[in-house]
């Protein structure tokens, strides 16, 4: 069901130019910062939901071997489409939950930069970091993005105002405000297990 959803989603969605836009370029920009860090030369490159290759492209470009999985077959068109002849890169249709089609121990770098924002149970998010972990070799470096959808802090933090609240008195008093140890605190009071480390 999930599939079926995130694929008529994708069907309708520019995700072409997501991160050519201004909301888009920081965080293209901040993930390419991070991953050139860790780049040596010959690494191979797994991208999984690899939308429509912004990052598999750009490190293609680089020299690098990049394998990428995408879910959505009209991303896949896009992605084959703005694949240039001089790319070491290869795309399958693929779910970020079944990669058995690598190996253990294939890529020194593996980013896992969008299929958790769509994955909904614990199972299902901790089956996909346990993939890239496998397919990832035991030196290498899994980059894993994650959008917070905590209800609570979204619907106490934000909907209801609080942290504005908060902000707006550190500003009147001119003090500086912690927002995330306001945070903390907040999830420690309402029994939600978390880590501060």
């Amino acid at each position: 069901m999930t599939e079926d959803i995130l694929k008529k989603y994708y069907d309708n969605y520019d995700e072409e130019s997501r991160l050519l836009k201004k909301s888009g370029v920081p965080e293209f920009v901040t993930t390419i910062k991070y991953v050139d860090k860790y780049l040596k030369n010959g690494d191979r490159i797994l991208e999984i939901g690899a939308g429509t290759g912004r990052y598999s492209h750009y490190f293609a470009q680089k020299g690098f071997e990049v394998e990428a999985v995408e879910l959505v077959q009209s991303n896949i068109d896009v992605f084959n489409k703005n694949t240039r002849p001089e790319e070491n890169i290869n795309v399958r249709q693929g779910n970020a939950l079944d990669l058995s089609f690598y190996g253990d121990n294939s890529f020194d770098i593996t980013l896992l930069l969008g299929p958790m924002y769509h994955l909904f149970s614990e199972q299902d998010k901790l089956k996909a970091l346990s993939e890239a972990i496998r397919v990832t070799k035991k030196d290498g470096v899994v980059f894993v993005a994650y959008c917070m959808n905590e209800a609570s802090i979204i619907s106490y933090g934000f909907l209801k105002g609080i942290l504005l609240m908060q902000l707006n008195v550190a500003l009147l008093m001119q003090r500086p405000i912690n927002l995330h140890l306001y945070l903390m605190r907040y999830l420690n009071y309402t029994g939600k297990m978390i880590s501060t480390s």
